[in-house]
């Protein structure tokens, strides 16, 4: 449940764009569909193979899909409320304009070359025993790099008014540990890049013997991988708590020097600590006591180098990129600077460069039609819940309750932290990159074992998502998702619930699957489902599991349907209750040839249509809870009769649809 750190996340962030002549409004386009394929072979095709075949990946990216798009008028506005704040006489809209007007130097950037990393690389070049390495590690924490481990605050699992501290896993500069034990070919070779991009990173950091430091970056990493838990594991965010009194840890783990460690991030002696995976924290002890000096300088220079690659001169952000963008992602074209420096802004100061979208940019008009779309999916998961096969008595009077007590958050929070004491030089942008990132650690660190601020948000207002987070029982709407053709305050009530309305269903479906009964109605570990429910579930969702399995992805990798299995139930669960919400509306006439529930279906697919690299499509079939775009539409819509309805679809050779018996549904 750890948030992830700030320079850690900021690295791999990619800003978007829109290419030229994309649609800004969201009545469906015929230029988009396929009419050539039939909806009930391939709806995915049928309703996206004009738009697929006419909006290739564009230069800088990976992947390309409608939440893209959606990000393009949201960037644009960003980008001018940014070159505006360079002027303003607002403390905060100050910083953010001084954060960008940095970031868009560039003579400047190159100027100052990598002298941001010089006072952390000559703090790491002075461990000379095994007793030096705890503190710099502290140290890096307390600027906001995380090294060999994460640490950050959170809500408190058993009691969500309260934040507490989290120590979890981390230490990898690879986003799975699999990419560190698998054996297969196309992961060796993976590797063999990855090792060239630490060589080159401590080759310009000015390391001695660069080569076999790299080797011993390699291989502490790949010992911490073979100690962290599978991506599957922490699925469950239940695996992840374990609060333990800082006199055992450092008892435990006595090379962390854990009483030391807390000192430097600001807490408390009696701090309450939260730290779960232990055979992790095991293995990274060891690593700390039995490694040399020298081994612990060069994990400790390259992962310092990588946090600040991307904000330093040209050599240090060509290396990331080629690393990051074209090797992991198939991104062959670099980010235009723009861009790259916006999501540094977004991700940095993201809640206060959202109060100034929110103020520009989100009308009441839009909050007001999107409370009631909201409201109305609500109602309907409520009554489909009275319903529920799977759920017993107990458990569904603890479910109704639960959906009864969901704090809906729409648009953005009205206030927010005002950035006391940071102060920011247009002319260093890596150094504000690194004041913003201390700054924000010790902000953070302050809220631990305190009651938890209501205002604060868990995304900001601009973001182009949807959050829904069991630990507050709270489902976020922010205001940058609620535009077209996702969303359109007045627009065709079918086309609305068949975006907005199918993503807000399937995070409130979160609330109340496997893990979502974990999680009582105030967010508190408290599970609510007997043996029972959880059987009945279960068995309900095991073909389903089976079904994504069977769909190929690339060559001959196919859906991991153990790993994507909640977010399926959830997409199928989307399409249910979003397409019961829009009938409770009562009858809506045809447009042309359309009716509604095919346009609602049209609108649906359209959410996830999306072009990939096979790099991409390679990387997210390892990592991704999600199934491909593909099978996200069809994979829904084969065991659903109302969609076979409403495009008379029927059973055969020819037809997506799945016979009666092998149908899963939700309710």
């Amino acid at each position: 449940m750890t948030r992830s750190s700030t320079l850690t996340s900021l690295a791999l962030l990619l800003a978007l764009a829109l290419p030229p002549g994309a649609r800004a409004d969201a009545m469906l386009d015929p230029r988009a569909f396929d009419t050539a394929t039939p909806a009930c072979a391939d709806f995915y095709q049928h309703a996206n193979g004009g738009w697929l075949r006419d909006n290739p990946v564009p230069a800088g990216f990976a992947s390309w899909g409608t939440f893209e798009e959606v990000g393009l008028q949201g960037l644009q506005q960003q980008r001018t409320l940014l070159e505006q704040a360079a002027t303003s006489s607002d403390h905060v809209e100050r910083l953010l304009g001084d954060l960008y007007a940095s970031g868009m130097d560039e003579a400047a950037v190159e100027a100052a070359g990598a002298a941001p990393l010089q006072p952390l690389l000559a703090r790491i070049d002075r461990i000379a025993k095994t007793r030096d390495v705890a503190p710099v590690i502290a140290e890096l924490h307390a600027r906001g790099i995380p090294v060999l481990f994460d640490f950050g605050v959170n809500d408190d699992l058993r009691n969500p008014a309260k934040r507490i501290a989290y120590a979890n896993q981390g230490g990898l500069g690879l986003a799975d540990r699999d990419y560190y034990l698998r054996e297969d070919a196309d992961t060796r070779l993976l590797l063999t890049a990855y090792l060239g991009y630490v060589e080159r990173l401590l080759t310009l950091s000015g390391s001695p013997a660069p080569a076999a430091d790299a080797e011993a970056v390699l291989a502490i990493e790949k010992r911490l991988a073979a100690a962290s838990l599978t991506l599957l594991q922490l699925r469950d965010p239940v695996i992840s708590y374990r609060v333990v009194a800082i006199r055992e840890l450092d008892k435990t783990y006595p090379a962390l020097a854990w009483s030391k460690f807390i000192r430097t991030q600001g807490l408390a002696k009696d701090a309450t600590i939260s730290l779960a995976h232990s055979a992790f924290f095991r293995e990274a002890n060891a690593l700390v006591s039995g490694l040399s000096p020298a081994q612990w300088r060069a994990y400790l220079r390259f992962h310092a180098a990588h946090a600040l690659a991307p904000y330093l001169s040209r050599g240090y952000l060509d290396a990331h990129d080629a690393m990051y963008l074209r090797t992991l992602r198939g991104s062959q074209e670099p980010m235009p600077r723009w861009r790259r420096v916006l999501g540094t802004v977004d991700t940095l100061m993201g809640p206060a460069l959202g109060q100034s979208y929110l103020r520009t940019h989100f009308p009441p008009a839009s909050r007001e039609a999107a409370e009631a779309l909201v409201e109305n999916i609500r109602l309907t998961l409520r009554g489909q819940l009275e319903d529920a096969s799977w759920l017993g008595t107990q458990a569904r009077a603890a479910a109704l309750e639960k959906i009864d007590s969901v704090d809906v958050k729409l648009g953005g929070p009205e206030a927010e932290f005002g950035y006391e004491g940071l102060k920011l030089d247009t002319k260093s942008y890596a150094g504000n990159v690194l004041a913003i990132a201390a700054w924000l650690h010790r902000h953070h660190m302050a809220a631990a074992d305190k009651v938890r601020e209501e205002w604060q948000w868990p995304q900001p207002a601009q973001a182009v998502n949807v959050f829904y987070d069991p630990a507050r029982n709270q489902l976020v709407v922010p205001a940058g998702l609620m535009q077209p053709p996702i969303f359109q305050a007045g627009g065709d009530a079918a086309i609305n619930y068949g975006g907005l309305g199918s993503i807000v269903a399937h995070e409130l479906m979160r609330g109340f699957d496997a893990i979502g009964s974990r999680f009582d109605a105030q967010g508190r570990i408290a599970p609510w489902w007997q043996e029972a429910d959880s059987n009945a579930f279960n068995a309900r969702f095991e073909p389903l599991r089976s079904q994504y399995d069977a769909y190929p992805v690339l060559g001959q990798v196919k859906v991991n349907g153990h790993l994507t299995l909640p977010e399926n139930i959830a997409d199928l669960a989307g399409v249910e209750i979003a397409r019961a919400a829009l009938d409770a509306l009562g009858p809506l006439p045809a447009e042309g040839t359309l009716s509604a529930a095919q346009r609602y279906y049209l609108a649906h697919a359209r959410l996830w249509r999306r072009n990939y690299r096979d790099e991409e499509l390679q990387l997210l079939s390892r990592i991704d809870v999600h199934a491909p775009a593909k099978w996200r539409v069809n994979g829904p819509l084969a065991n659903l009769m109302p969609f076979a309805t409403a495009f008379s679809c029927k059973v055969g050779k020819d037809s997506m649809m799945r016979a009666e018996k092998d149908r899963v549904t939700v309710f």
